[in-house]
């Protein structure tokens, strides 16, 4: 009796586990205007791709994620990177975008306290926040054909991309 209890309370709190909200962020941009989660959000879901310019799979992912931004950017869907490097690097980072040809946004995260706010242990990470600010998914790492997996979840989130 005392197994199928003991089975019975995990699967009620199981349940009751709520959705993560995402810290109500303020960060300077690349340019030097300031980015509002907040505001953002109003316009629609925000996948975050945290990354550094030392980090060999940020390097072979960012790509991927540009292609991917330009896939849904007609479905309100913003894409921002976040670079962690630090104040020390930060003059590496904009000749970085140029040579690797990422029009993408940059966010800094100077402290990398972003990072941890959403309990993320390293660089490369991407998270999509839903319109309503909940974490909708979060993937620590990349290996080819985590785009894929991106996608997935965003076509859940939205409903499927019309492909042309």
């Amino acid at each position: 009796m005392k197994p199928i209890f003991a089975l019975a309370t995990c699967l009620l709190l199981s349940g009751s586990a709520r959705a993560e909200k995402a810290p109500q962020l303020v960060l300077e941009n690349l340019d030097g205007s300031t980015f509002s989660l907040v505001e953002t959000l109003k316009k629609g879901p925000v996948v975050f791709d945290f990354w550094a310019t030392w980090c060999k799979p940020c390097i072979k992912s960012l790509p991927k994620l540009q292609a991917l931004a330009e896939k849904y950017a007609e479905r309100d869907v913003q894409v921002l990177t976040i670079n962690v490097d630090g104040p020390r690097n930060l003059p590496k980072v904009r000749p970085f975008m140029q040579r690797h040809k990422l029009k993408l946004p940059v966010l800094l995260d100077k402290t990398n306290e972003v990072l941890k706010q959403f309990h993320l242990a390293g660089v490369p990470a991407t998270l999509i926040i839903a319109a309503d600010g909940t974490v909708w998914y979060k993937h620590q790492g990349y290996r080819p054909g985590d785009e894929q997996k991106l996608k997935a979840k965003l076509d859940e989130l939205l409903g499927p991309l019309e492909e042309e």
